[in-house]
């Protein structure tokens, strides 16, 4: 009986650290998933900058040259806030698989946390040459010529490329937690249904290279609706925080009734 009692402290000492730990990665998965989002929309934000300080074509290499002369820090800002959302997702990706851990496979989870870190280097790349922007403007001093190649080889490889590869990563990632989370119910329901309908930017993302081959003209609506779609991931994002963060505060014991005394 003593054995027997000794073996059942161990037992329940050993799983409070346990509970305290899982508590303790939702938590630091919900502060970053916040954090993501937040550095998102503060993204999203300075994407949309030059046109409102009067660079209405910014596609016009020489005119994003002129605005990055003027504002350079706004270029690098968004830099610094790419990295640091890049560093949030890979802790978020293992907080959100450790909150599927009691009901969902463990293929599930490994795959969705693969994908989340493969996002995250998508976006830690983007950032890295948004930080460049002291190279590229040393290299537009020597030569404007030189300096307009290097930015379109820069927004390239960036917008064209780390971005919309993160963001289409970031998109599979955010529909797979909302099935999964449906699934297995290890997250509301409401924020499910919210993750999927943001998942319909990959219809839009996919469908434009194959309506462009059959020489399909895509309406400038859907266009629209995939550029919505993007801050509305992000409120995503910050749901999803809040959930992890709600579900790692510990269960308050209730106080034994008087009248049962």
């Amino acid at each position: 009986m003593r054995a027997s009692s000794e073996d059942n402290d161990r037992t329940g000492s050993a799983e409070i650290p346990a509970t305290t730990t899982n508590r303790a990665a939702l938590r630091a998965g919900g502060i970053a998933v916040v954090i993501a989002g937040l550095g998102g929309i503060a993204w999203f934000t300075l994407e949309l900058l030059p046109p409102v300080l009067g660079f209405d074509d910014t596609d016009n290499p020489a005119v994003s040259l002129d605005y990055l002369r003027r504002y350079p820090q706004f270029y690098a800002l968004a830099g610094v806030v790419l990295v640091a959302m890049a560093l949030a997702f890979v802790v978020a990706s293992v907080a959100v698989s450790d909150a599927l851990a009691p009901r969902a496979s463990s293929i599930t989870r490994r795959s969705l946390s693969a994908l989340g870190v493969l996002s995250a280097a998508f976006l830690f790349m983007h950032g890295v040459l948004r930080l460049s922007v002291g190279p590229l403007l040393y290299i537009d001093g020597m030569n404007s010529s030189w300096g307009e190649s290097a930015y379109l080889t820069i927004q390239t490889l960036g917008i064209h490329g780390f971005a919309q590869a993160s963001l289409l990563s970031l998109g599979v990632w955010t529909v797979g937690i909302s099935v999964a989370g449906a699934r297995s119910r290890a997250l509301p329901i409401w924020l499910c249904v919210l993750g999927i309908v943001t998942g319909l930017r990959l219809v839009v993302v996919l469908a434009g290279p194959i309506l462009m081959a059959a020489s399909i003209d895509l309406p400038e609506v859907f266009w629209f609706g995939s550029v919505a779609l993007i801050p509305l991931a992000m409120l995503w994002w910050l749901g999803l925080g809040v959930v992890l963060l709600v579900t790692s505060r510990p269960i308050r014991a209730q106080k034994p009734d008087d009248s049962v005394r």
